[in-house]
C-alpha cells in the first residue's frame, strides 16, 4: 500500500464525486507498499496537515501509490493517491520561500479529488498566525466495508459505508450507510455545540461533493443514503452557523438599503455632482505586478489632483478642480508623506517598517509604517493589519476612528471619505461604514452624463478634505477592445449631510414560522431597483414533520427574490417601475415550485393568488388560496436515511380530480384549471434561476396526473372554445384514460367540431413562390415592418433597409426595387408607435400599456385601440380582447372586439392577420408547424391550417388588407440554417372567400 503526506491549511478544487478534502497522507505507509511481504493493508492512513514549513518541506518531490480493497464484488478498483511537492527557493529581503503540494485520491467509486496546497516559510514576523491544521484520517476497508474516520475530533462518529452493487461503469462502485453508523450519525445532525461543528465540518467536507441522485422518479432511498447524508451534515452546518450568529449564504453581502429597505432613515445622504471627464488614461504600470501592489497613478497633491506621466514616471500633470483647468507639467513629486504612505513590497508581500508581511486583504491606506487598513471584501469589513516593534508576529485589530481620520487628511488620496467613517467599495459599486456597527449602501452613479452603472470603475481616489472624488472608468462589456486598456479619468463632488449611525440588523436568515408557507399573488409594492442594487429577497420557511427522524428537522422555504426588469432609462415611456419577481416554494427531496411574473405600479391583482403549501404527517399539499372548491395537490412522502424523500401521488389528490371532472359547471371549470396551473408553476421550475435541481417538474408525470391535466383542458375546450385538433391528441387508451373517460371525452370533442370554414385543398394547390428571403421579415403592427401590403401589391424591404421591391399579385410579376417610403400605407397610426419589450409595455395613444409575453399585439384598431391575444392559458385557447386608452386621464379599458372594427382596421392596414370581414383571425404558435384560424368573437374556436406539407414550417404569414390573399414564408421544418441548400421562401396564395 502507498500513500502521501500532505500539508498545511490550503485551497483547493473538488472534482466530480464525493471526495475526501483536506487530507493529508503519510509518507512512511509508502515504504510499507514497496517492502512488506505479507498482504496488502486493506486501508490508508492519512496525517494531519503539517504544522510548519520544514516538515512539508521535508516530503519527497513526488509519490504514487495505490491499495486495493476487497468489497466482496469481485474485481474491486483500488484506492490511489499521488502527489508532486515544488519548492520554491526565497528571495532575500522580499519573498519568502514556499513549498506546493499537490495530491490527487482516487476512491473506489471512482471519484477523484484534487487539491492544491501552498505553505510559506514561517520566518518570524512575516505572516499571521495559521489557523489549526486540519486532523487526521484514516480510510480502511475492512469485513467488506469501507470505514472513514477523522481522528482528534472526538465528536465525529466512525462513517462505514457498504457497497450494494457496481456503478454505471464496472470500475465503480455505489455505497450506502451502513445501519450502526446511520445511528452514530443521528445525534449529532441536532446538536449545536463548538464540538458538533466542528464534526460537522470534518464530516461534511468528506462528502461534500457526492453524486447525488436523490430527485429521481423511481430513485433507490437506501441505495442514495450517501447523498443523503451529505445534505444532512450541510442543513445541520447551517443551523449550527446560524445559531451562533453567523450568515453562511451571504457571500456576497447585499447593501444594507437592499437587505432592510425599510431603514431608509439610516442611510447617509451622499450626493454626488455631475461626472466630469478629464481625459484618457492607462491603468497604474504595474498595479499588483507579482501579486503585490503599487501605489496609484492618480493622487492628490495640495487640493489638486495630479497624474502621474508614464512615459517618464518623472513627472505629473494635476487639475484643478476648482478652477476647473489643468496646470503644466512639473517634476513628480507626491508630498512629505511618501515615504510611509506608499504600498511597497514584492510577490504577495506589504513592506511593514523593515519587515515584508504577507498580504491579509486589499490595501487601502498606510495609515503609519507600521499599521496599513485592508479591506475584506466577504466580510464588508475594514481591519487593520499592524506590526508591533520588536519581533513579535503581525495582528489584526479594528480600526480607530481618529487613526482613519488622521490617516486621510495627510494622505495623497484614498478610498475613505466623510473623516474615515466611510470606504468605497468601487468593484461592488457601494460604499461601506468603517466602524461598526457595520453596513454597506449602494451608491448611485448615474448622472446627466448618463448611467454609469455598466462601466468598470477602477482606481477611486478620494481627495484628503473629502469634497471630491477620481475615477478611471472603463468601457461597458462587450465594447471593450482586449489589446486597449486606455481609459476616462472622471472627477466627481461629494457631499455627505448629516448622519446618524444604522442600527444593527437582525439576522437575515429565513424567520422560521408556524403556519402555512405562502407563495404571495405578484404585487407591485414600491419603487424598483436601479440596476447597480442587488435583489431584495424574503424568505419564510416551516417546519415540517414528514414522518423522518423526529430530531432532524426539515423545513419548507418560499422565496421571493425582486429586481428590476431591464433598464428603465431606455423605456422613459412605460409608466411605472416594472420589477421582476422570481417566486420559489420548496420543500425536501427537491420539490420546487417558480414563476416569474413582470409586475408594474398600477397593475390589477394577479388572477392566480397565493399559493400555499401545508405539512402534515407524512403529507404535503398545495392548494390555490381564493378559488372556491379548490382540489388540493395532496403528496405523500416515501421517506429514507437522514431525510431523504420521494415523493408520490396521493389517492386522494385523484379522487378530487374525479370528482370535479364529473361537473361541467363553471365553478368546478375554475377550480380545474387553477389546479392545472399549480401544477405548470412545477413544470415551468426548470427554467428559473433559481432551481438547484435538474428534475424539477416531475409532479405531472406522478400517477394518473398528466391523464387528468388532458381532461381538464378538452373541458375547457368543450365549454369555452373547440379546439378541433385537440381530440385527436388525447390519450384514450389505458387505465388511466378509463379513469379519466377519455374516450367519451374524445367523442364529445369530435361532435361539437365544426369543419374548418375555408377550403384549404382548392386554395392550396394554387401556392406560388415568389422568391426567397435570408431572415423571416417582420410584419405590421410592428413600427418597422420589412413585409407590408401598399396599393394592392405585397412589399418587401431590401436587406440594406433603404429601398423596397413590391409584387403584384395580379401581374405576377415584382416591380423595380425604389426608395422606401416613410408612411408605406395610409393608416401610419394602424402601426405600434414604438417596439414591444416583452414583459414591459405597448404605447396605446399617448400611454404606456403594460403588456407581457403571453399577451402579443394582434391587430391595432386605431390611434387608442389594440386587438390582443391572451394566451396565459395556452396558445392554442387565445381570448382576443382590445385595449383601449380613453381620450381623458380614466382608466384604460378592455373590452371584446366587433366584427366591424376589426374589418376596417384590416382593410386600412399594411396587411393583417385578420381575414373573412373579421370574423377570423390567424395565430401563430411558437411551437406549431402551421398557424391556426381563431374565430375572432365568442364563442371561440381554432382550427389547424394545413397549407404546407409536414415537410415545412409556415412563418410570418399575413392577409391582404382586401382579404383575397394570403403570403406567407416557408421553411424546411427540422433542417440546418442553410439558405443555399435548404432556402427560406416567400409564398403567395389566393384566399377562398370565407362563406
Amino acid at each position: 500500500m502507498t500513500c502521501c503526506y500532505g500539508p498545511g491549511r490550503m485551497h483547493f478544487r473538488a472534482i466530480r464525486g464525493w471526495c475526501l478534502s483536506l487530507l493529508a497522507v503519510s509518507p512512511f505507509l509508502f515504504a510499507t507498499l514497496a517492502f512488506a511481504a505479507e498482504a496488502p493493508s486493506q486501508g490508508v492512513v492519512l496525517d494531519a496537515e503539517p504544522r510548519t514549513f520544514a516538515e512539508a518541506k521535508a516530503l519527497p518531490s513526488k509519490l504514487t501509490g495505490s491499495a486495493a480493497c476487497d468489497l466482496g464484488l469481485g474485481k474491486t478498483p483500488d484506492i490511489t493517491v499521488s502527489q508532486t511537492v515544488d519548492v520554491s527557493q526565497a528571495v532575500p529581503g522580499c519573498k519568502s520561500a514556499e513549498v506546493v503540494i499537490t495530491q490527487t485520491l482516487t476512491l473506489p467509486d471512482g471519484s477523484h479529488v484534487e487539491r492544491r496546497v501552498s505553505i510559506m516559510d514561517d520566518a518570524p514576523g512575516t505572516q499571521l498566525p495559521p489557523p489549526p491544521p486540519r486532523p487526521r484520517v484514516r480510510v480502511r476497508c475492512e469485513a467488506k466495508r469501507l470505514a472513514l474516520s477523522v481522528e482528534g475530533v472526538p465528536e465525529a462518529p466512525l462513517l462505514t459505508l457498504e457497497p450494494i452493487g457496481i456503478g454505471v461503469t464496472s470500475a465503480s462502485v455505489k455505497f450506502r450507510v451502513s445501519r450502526d453508523s446511520e445511528a452514530r450519525m443521528l445525534p449529532l445532525l441536532v446538536r449545536d455545540d463548538a464540538g458538533a461543528r466542528r464534526a460537522l465540518e470534518e464530516l461534511g467536507l468528506l462528502l461534500k461533493d457526492v453524486p447525488a441522485r436523490l430527485y429521481g422518479r423511481d430513485l433507490d432511498l437506501e441505495a442514495d443514503s450517501v447523498a443523503a447524508l451529505a445534505a444532512a451534515l450541510e442543513r445541520a452546518r447551517k443551523r449550527v452557523a446560524l445559531a451562533s450568529g453567523d450568515e453562511p449564504e451571504q457571500f456576497p453581502a447585499p447593501p444594507r438599503d437592499v437587505l432592510a429597505p425599510d431603514l431608509e432613515g439610516d442611510r447617509p445622504p451622499l450626493e454626488t455632482g455631475a461626472p466630469e471627464e478629464l481625459g484618457e488614461v492607462q491603468p497604474s504600470q504595474g498595479r499588483f505586478k507579482s501579486g503585490s501592489p503599487v501605489d496609484s497613478d492618480l493622487f492628490w497633491r495640495q487640493g489638486r489632483l495630479c497624474v502621474a506621466q508614464q512615459d517618464t514616471g518623472k513627472r505629473m500633470r494635476c487639475y484643478d478642480p476648482v478652477a476647473r483647468r489643468w496646470g503644466k507639467a512639473v517634476p513628480l513629486d507626491r508630498g512629505d508623506q511618501a515615504a510611509w504612505t506608499s504600498f511597497e513590497g514584492c510577490s504577495g508581500n506589504i513592506l511593514m517598517g523593515t519587515r515584508n508581511v504577507r498580504l491579509p486583504g486589499e490595501p487601502v491606506l498606510r495609515l503609519s509604517p507600521q499599521a496599513v487598513l485592508f479591506w475584506r471584501g466577504r466580510e464588508h469589513e475594514a481591519v487593520v493589519l499592524e506590526v508591533p516593534e520588536g519581533d513579535g508576529p503581525p495582528r489584526l485589530r479594528a480600526p480607530e476612528a481618529e487613526e482613519l481620520k488622521k490617516a486621510m487628511r495627510a494622505s495623497t488620496g484614498s478610498r475613505l471619505f466623510a473623516e474615515g467613517r466611510f470606504i468605497l467599495d468601487e468593484n461592488n459599486k457601494q460604499f461601506c461604514s468603517t466602524h461598526r456597527p457595520l453596513g454597506c449602501w449602494s451608491l448611485r452613479w448615474d448622472g446627466p452624463q448618463g448611467d454609469e452603472t455598466f462601466h468598470q470603475l477602477s482606481e477611486a481616489r478620494v481627495s484628503p478634505d473629502g469634497r471630491w472624488v477620481a475615477y478611471m472608468r472603463g468601457p461597458t462589456p462587450g465594447k471593450a477592445d482586449s489589446d486597449d486598456e486606455t481609459r476616462t479619468l472622471v472627477l466627481r463632488s461629494l457631499a455627505l449631510g448629516p448622519y446618524v449611525a444604522p442600527r444593527v440588523l437582525a439576522s437575515t436568515a429565513p424567520r422560521l414560522v408556524r403556519t402555512d408557507v405562502v407563495m404571495q399573488k405578484p404585487t407591485w409594492e414600491g419603487p424598483s431597483l436601479k440596476w447597480d442594487d442587488a435583489e431584495r429577497v424574503f424568505r419564510a420557511r416551516i417546519s415540517c414533520d414528514l414522518g423522518q427522524d423526529p430530531r432532524i428537522p426539515f423545513e419548507l422555504e418560499t422565496q421571493r427574490l425582486v429586481r428590476p426588469y431591464g433598464n428603465n432609462a431606455s423605456l422613459p415611456a412605460c409608466r411605472g417601475d416594472p420589477m421582476i419577481m422570481y417566486q420559489r416554494l420548496a420543500a425536501p427531496g427537491g420539490l420546487e415550485f417558480g414563476r416569474g411574473p413582470v409586475v408594474v405600479a398600477g397593475d390589477s391583482p394577479s388572477s392566480d393568488g397565493d399559493m400555499k403549501m401545508r405539512c402534515e404527517p407524512g403529507r404535503l399539499s398545495l392548494w390555490m388560496e381564493g378559488v372556491p372548491g379548490f382540489p388540493a395537490l395532496t403528496l405523500a412522502a416515501n421517506m429514507g436515511a437522514f431525510g431523504a424523500v420521494r415523493w408520490d401521488l396521493a389517492p386522494e389528490t385523484e379522487a378530487r380530480l374525479q370528482a370535479l371532472l364529473a361537473r361541467d359547471d363553471a365553478p368546478a371549470r375554475e377550480a380545474l384549471a387553477a389546479f392545472a396551473r399549480l401544477v405548470k408553476m412545477n413544470d415551468d421550475a426548470r427554467n428559473s434561476s433559481y432551481v438547484m435541481n435538474k428534475d424539477e417538474g416531475r409532479i405531472s408525470r406522478m400517477g394518473c396526473l398528466s391523464t387528468a391535466l388532458e381532461a381538464i383542458s378538452a373541458r375547457r375546450a368543450l365549454a369555452e372554445g373547440v379546439h378541433p385538433e385537440l381530440h385527436g391528441s388525447l390519450k384514450t387508451e389505458g387505465a388511466c384514460a378509463r379513469r379519466y373517460g377519455m374516450r367519451a371525452l374524445q367523442q364529445r370533442l369530435k361532435a361539437a367540431t365544426p369543419p374548418l370554414p375555408l377550403r384549404v385543398g382548392a386554395v392550396k394547390g394554387k401556392a406560388e413562390v415568389i422568391g426567397r428571403v435570408s431572415f423571416v421579415p417582420t410584419l405590421p403592427p410592428w413600427s418597422t415592418p420589412t413585409l407590408y401590403w401598399r396599393d394592392g401589391t405585397l412589399c418587401l424591404v431590401q436587406p440594406d433597409g433603404a429601398q423596397v421591391r413590391c409584387y403584384d399579385p395580379a401581374a405576377r410579376e415584382w416591380g423595380p426595387v425604389v426608395a422606401r417610403q416613410d408612411r408605406p400605407f395610409p393608416r401610419e397610426d394602424l402601426l405600434l408607435k414604438s417596439q414591444y419589450v416583452p414583459g414591459m409595455c405597448y404605447l396605446v395613444g399617448s400611454r404606456a400599456v403594460p403588456g407581457s409575453e403571453q399577451m402579443p399585439n394582434v391587430l391595432p384598431l386605431s390611434s387608442r385601440a389594440s386587438l390582443l391575444a391572451d394566451l396565459s392559458h395556452g396558445e392554442l385557447a387565445p381570448e382576443f380582447q382590445v385595449i383601449e386608452v380613453p381620450e381623458d386621464a380614466g382608466p384604460v379599458r378592455t373590452r371584446a372586439p366587433t366584427l366591424e372594427e376589426l374589418a376596417l382596421a384590416a382593410r386600412n392596414g399594411g396587411g393583417s392577420a385578420s381575414l373573412g370581414e373579421g370574423r377570423f383571425l390567424l395565430l401563430s404558435p411558437k411551437n406549431e408547424r402551421s398557424p391556426w384560424l381563431c374565430t375572432a368573437v365568442r364563442p371561440w374556436m381554432c382550427w389547424k391550417l394545413p397549407v404546407e406539407s409536414e415537410a415545412y414550417g409556415v412563418r410570418a404569414p399575413l392577409v391582404s388588407p382586401d382579404g383575397r390573399w394570403l403570403s406567407y414564408v416557408r421553411i424546411p421544418w427540422g433542417k440546418p440554417d442553410d439558405p443555399e441548400k435548404y432556402p427560406k421562401e416567400l409564398v403567395l396564395l389566393p384566399l377562398t372567400p370565407i362563406p
